[in-house]
């Protein structure tokens, strides 16, 4: 359907003339694209922001947690607690050559004290290898311990914002010693804050395992230990080897999911991004809904123009006009306003994502959604949507004003 400059002008002349009217009925798909950007910018700002949340821990680590048997299995009565001990995870690495770091991780609630100040944190034990499953990160000026200073069992600790804000105000942490539960230690590094996994750490003191073991609680057992795999491995299917195999070893049924509690942060990620399809897919519904009632308004108000402009028609088609021009007159002018009221609802929408953006970087920098995201593509695969459905609000006015037989629409116009 070829476009001339004049028909480009006519259209032009009649939106101007009805300005009002064009504006009315292109507001359902301004209205309709603008809140179909906003919620799919929102929307995949939320994902993207819940994803980097998840990278704070290595992609295929696991966590297992051992409870209580909730039924009675061979041996072991119902109530029985599950724990481990470190030759229960020498025995785990060597069954599972998969298994690229392990560690325990044992918690209390401590007094830590430096001078005259002291508080109540909490203190975990674990090892080295704790700090490549849960990636935590120190400060510039600080470190996190290792394997070194786990095997020579010296006494470092890394601390949190608000144990180094509470024990040295504003002075340097790193490098001077704290009391924990009565022994000495000395602050190797401090936890940063800059993220909604590194906040909950704020309040924590870490320690290596034998220390812990030395100065707080000497049982060597423990409920709780996590572990990462390599990255050629099938986490699914390794959770599912190691529930098996801690039941065998454990005696107790591996159908009892109270006994053993494990967390796969892998299929955990798989389900939220399951989660965040299901939700787009929900938004796109509820878009094309809005879409939908301004197309159908287009169409009623063309169908209003072709009335209107019955007697033009008429004497267009009178004087030789062919019953195509006729066609591609109503639905350009159909096109056009939707074209123009699908841009003006992008560039509101994107307007609208920048103020959010705004609003976001001026909140607390640990809000779930860091900021929103502004897709070009889907943006524009949504205006080609409306070309389209422009013509499609436009192709029964068409059809219908083609059809007008010359002497019924002067004879329609002389009834007025």
């Amino acid at each position: 359907m070829s476009v001339s400059i004049e028909a480009l002008r006519e259209i032009y002349h009649s939106i101007r003339q009805n300005r009002v009217r064009a504006i009315l009925s292109g507001f359902g798909i301004s209205w309709g694209i603008l809140i179909l950007v906003v919620l799919l910018g929102t929307g995949k700002g939320f994902q993207d922001s819940v994803m980097d949340i998840f990278s704070v821990f290595a992609q295929k680590s696991v966590y297992v947690y051992g409870g209580a048997t909730s039924v009675k299995h061979k041996n072991i009565k119902e109530g029985a607690a599950i724990q481990f001990d470190m030759e229960y995870l020498k025995k785990l690495r060597i069954r599972y050559p998969e298994v690229a770091a392990i560690s325990p991780e044992v918690a209390a609630m401590l007094p830590v004290r430096r001078e005259a100040r002291s508080s109540v944190f909490r203190t975990v034990g674990v090892n080295a290898d704790y700090m490549r499953i849960k990636i935590l990160r120190a400060k510039e000026d600080g470190r996190l311990f290792n394997a070194s200073d786990v095997e020579n069992e010296r006494h470092v600790a890394v601390v949190g914002e608000n144990v180094a804000a509470g024990l040295f105000k504003n002075q340097l942490a790193v490098g001077k010693p704290i009391s924990i539960a009565g022994a000495i230690f000395r602050v190797v590094g401090v936890l940063r804050n800059d993220d909604i996994f590194g906040a909950s750490e704020i309040n924590t003191v870490y320690i290596p395992y034998p220390c812990y073991l030395k100065t707080v609680n000497s049982d060597p057992r423990f409920s709780a230990f996590c572990l990462y795999l390599s990255a050629e491995a099938d986490s699914k299917k390794f959770e599912e080897s190691l529930r098996n195999y801690v039941a065998y070893h454990s005696d107790f049924s591996s159908a009892d999911r109270q006994a053993l509690y494990i967390a796969n942060f892998e299929t955990q990620t798989t389900a939220f991004e399951s989660l965040f399809k299901g939700l787009r897919q929900i938004i796109w519904i509820f878009g094309l809904c809005f879409l939908v009632s301004g197309v159908v308004g287009i169409s009623n108000i063309m169908l209003v123009v072709v009335k209107e402009r019955t007697n033009e028609i008429g004497i267009r088609l009178a004087v030789g006009a062919l019953p195509k021009s006729i066609v591609r007159l109503v639905l350009l002018e159909s096109v056009a306003i939707t074209a123009l009221s699908g841009l003006a609802g992008l560039a509101a929408g994107k307007g609208v994502l920048l103020l959010v953006n705004r609003l976001l970087a001026m909140s607390d920098e640990n809000m779930l959604m860091k900021q929103t995201s502004f897709d070009w593509l889907t943006a524009l695969g949504a205006l080609a949507v409306l070309v389209v459905a422009g013509v499609a609000a436009g192709a029964f006015p068409a059809v219908k004003a083609s059809t007008i037989e010359p002497v019924d629409a002067i004879r329609y116009e002389n009834r007025g």
